[in-house]
């Protein structure tokens, strides 16, 4: 059976001891304390120099535009969500007006500082952006909201067009329908001979007039709300008084332990050099 090993640092000439850990420590504490210190001014002039960002947030629901065979409560979105998020990345769908209100440098950068994404479970999304002051980024978050808008409405524009040019033929088929239902049922009474067969044909033109009559009121349910409604902000735009950036907590933590790692390195470079300097 083998004994366990025991190990006692103190008495070990190659090993480091907790007394010479504690020596150490009382030895280049004034150097890590020199390096907490350096660390603590340049976090603070880094904040300092460093723009205040505020950053306002939208939530938006892209338009959508109910189709001529929907079931459900929900209409179809005029472009898919993913295209729409491609769409926001390019330069070109933003103007100059908008990069005046955004005061960004160029439309490139205004792209790049527009930033949105899908909410996770819906097809919603969430839009934001940063700027030096409150008031120009929810400016600048509602003007890109507006364009956006602008944009799907004239996606929509030949959709919804079309599915009035429907709702206007089934209506006059409808009303041709119950005209020729009239007709029939008139000559049935009228008349003895064939008045079966009229009666038969009558019944058969009254499935076809409830068929329409269905068939239009779903249309009217796809040009109206909630299947089609234009793109629409969910809640306010989101502009806290806060500012996101820079972020003093994380810049001053960063800064006080970059300082110690320094005072540390520095204090050890300075040891070893007294070492060699003194053999």
């Amino acid at each position: 059976m083998n004994n366990p090993t025991q190990i006692n640092l103190s008495e070990d000439d190659d090993g480091i001891s907790l007394w010479d850990i504690v020596e150490l420590l009382k030895e280049g504490w004034r150097w890590m304390a020199g390096g907490l210190i350096a660390g603590l001014i340049g976090a603070m002039g880094f904040m300092a120099i460093s723009p205040t960002q505020y950053e306002a947030t939208a939530l938006i629901q892209p338009a959508t535009v109910g189709m001529p065979s929907a079931t459900t409560t929900k209409g179809a979105e005029v472009e898919p969500v993913a295209q729409t998020l491609e769409r926001l990345k390019l330069a070109t769908f933003y103007t100059d007006e908008l990069l005046k209100i955004c005061q960004a440098k160029n439309l490139q950068s205004l792209a790049e500082a527009i930033k949105a994404s899908l909410v996770k479970g819906n097809a919603l999304i969430q839009l934001s952006y940063r700027a030096p002051s409150i008031a120009v980024a929810e400016a600048c978050v509602n003007a890109v909201v507006g364009r956006l808008t602008q944009s799907q409405t004239t996606i929509a524009e030949p959709l919804i067009k079309t599915l009035e040019e429907q709702l206007v033929l089934t209506k006059k088929q409808l009303t041709e329908a119950e005209g020729f239902q009239a007709q029939l049922e008139k000559r049935a009474t009228s008349s003895a001979d064939g008045a079966s067969l009229l009666m038969l044909n009558a019944l058969l033109r009254r499935e076809e007039i409830v068929r329409l009559q269905k068939l239009l009121i779903e249309q009217k349910v796809q040009l109206s709300a909630p299947l089609m409604q234009p793109l629409q902000l969910l809640e306010p735009i989101y502009a806290p008084e806060r500012a996101v950036a820079p972020k003093k907590l994380p810049v001053l933590a960063g800064g006080l332990f970059g300082g110690l790692l320094l005072g540390a390195l520095v204090f050890f470079v300075w040891r070893s050099w007294l070492a060699r300097k003194a053999v």
